[in-house]
């Protein structure tokens, strides 16, 4: 049975390997008999929309939108240590071309609360920003992959268009401590323009651990810095998001990016030179 309310998405992170930002974690047997264990042990796969339910025990809860303006649908994904979810959001409208989205994801292993902002304003000119707070729970003892994607539909036109991003958060431990780890060679963050992708953060292998039930920063990364300014080709479909990560059992995390993109100036263009426009295909 599904119902659907507002949420925001936080992330619970758990066990992994050693860190590219000067971390050396010291993890007991437990946290490696958990690493090592396989993360794609089963696959099911359901399709959601809004007011729409599907599989059995999973919960999705989402926030509905106004009777205003209609923003841009949301096509937010999950996989679970192999399990495929997803689900499509209607935001609600803020005005001056901003819309909300907020929706709550549970199964009997994990909740993720997803709250996204989206500034619909760049095929006017203007900047296009998908802003998310992403929280994720690992309800169980062993460590879990956690796979989440966020699609904006968007497009600026044909020619070139300006790029830049940023990402921060924190974990926390339970009694063993806390952890969040790269997910095989997947960089945390991922941005993608009309399914290429075009920059990341936190390249693999990264890993972050806590005292038990300590607290941790994320390092904070950033690209196109000035944000926006790295260039590449306009969108003419989408832009989206990869955020990939092995999670600890019972430990919970907090992640925020955000994903800018814009038409620059005649001028901007000049400068430029508009060189470095190739994008690499998405990963599969």
């Amino acid at each position: 049975m599904f119902q659907f309310v507002s949420a925001s998405l936080s992330l619970r992170v758990g066990a992994g390997p050693e860190s590219p930002f000067g971390f050396h974690p010291v993890r007991t047997d437990r946290a490696r008999k958990k690493r090592d264990r396989s993360h794609m042990n089963h696959m099911k796969t359901s399709k959601l929309t809004l007011g729409i339910s599907a599989a059995a025990g999973l919960v999705v809860s989402a926030s509905l939108a106004s009777a205003s303006i209609t923003g841009p649908e949301l096509e937010v994904a999950w996989i679970v240590d192999g399990s495929v979810n997803s689900a499509t959001l209607v935001g609600t409208d803020l005005g001056g071309g901003i819309f909300s989205y907020a929706a709550l994801t549970s199964d009997s292993g994990y909740a993720i609360d997803w709250e996204m902002t989206v500034n619909n304003n760049g095929g006017s000119g203007g900047y296009e920003v998908l802003s998310s707070t992403l929280g994720v729970s690992n309800l169980g003892f062993a460590d879990a992959a956690f796979e989440l994607s966020i699609l904006l539909p968007t497009a600026f036109g044909s020619g070139s268009a300006l790029y830049g991003g940023s990402i921060g958060g924190s974990i926390t431990g339970n009694e063993d401590g806390g952890y969040i780890g790269s997910l095989g060679p997947n960089p945390l963050w991922t941005g993608f323009v009309d399914g290429l992708e075009i920059a990341s953060m936190i390249d693999a292998p990264f890993s972050i651990v806590t005292d038990p039930f300590g607290s941790a920063a994320i390092p904070a990364a950033a690209f196109g810095d000035p944000i926006p300014g790295l260039p590449g080709a306009a969108p003419l479909s989408s832009m989206s998001l990869e955020i990939d990560f092995v999670l600890g059992g019972g430990d919970t995390a907090s992640i925020t990016s955000t994903f800018v993109g814009q038409v620059p100036a005649p001028a901007t263009l000049a400068l430029f030179g508009m060189v470095g426009l190739g994008r690499r295909r998405r990963r599969h």
